[in-house]
């Protein structure tokens, strides 16, 4: 009797694991050992501002790849861009500066009103006085105090 009641307490182990084997393999993900929770899976498509996306098993398509490459490529020209406007402007003004006469290192423009909406300034303030220098490094001749010259411009 001891002998039988392990043969059966044998068998319902066996019959227990065989099932919570069928119940595991149940809820595997398909291609995969185990269960993988859908919001960490990527989606077979991906709508974005820049189309649709399609992947399979992860991997983007040839035409998702040359999508996300032209993208990034737009990203990086917009960002060369906006990374360039402080140097343009910054040339604008040493020009502006030239043309007003501010032509060599010893020489400072000095705004003698408040700018308003008729000045042509990047982020103008029109509570402040202004006064603008550009030296060149590559001449010798930098200014000393002695020979600085200041130039009021009128508007």
């Amino acid at each position: 009797m001891n002998q039988a009641c392990r043969f059966v307490q044998l068998g319902l182990l066996l019959l227990v694991a065989v099932f919570c084997a069928e119940l595991v393999q149940a809820q595997k993900t398909p291609g995969y050992n185990t269960l993988i929770p859908e919001k960490i899976m990527t989606p077979d498509k991906v709508q974005t501002s820049i189309g649709e996306l399609n992947f399979f098993d992860g991997m983007p398509d040839s035409a998702t790849t040359q999508k996300m490459y032209d993208n990034l490529a737009t990203m990086r020209g917009m960002e060369a861009f906006l990374n360039g406007m402080p140097a343009a402007s910054l040339e604008a003004i040493r020009e502006g500066q030239i043309e007003a006469g501010s032509d060599a290192s010893n020489k400072v423009e000095i705004f003698d009103h408040l700018m308003n909406a008729n000045s042509l300034f990047l982020t103008g303030n029109a509570e402040t006085v202004y006064a603008s220098a550009i030296l060149d490094l590559k001449k010798t001749d930098l200014p000393s105090w002695k020979s600085l010259q200041v130039q009021v411009l009128e508007q």
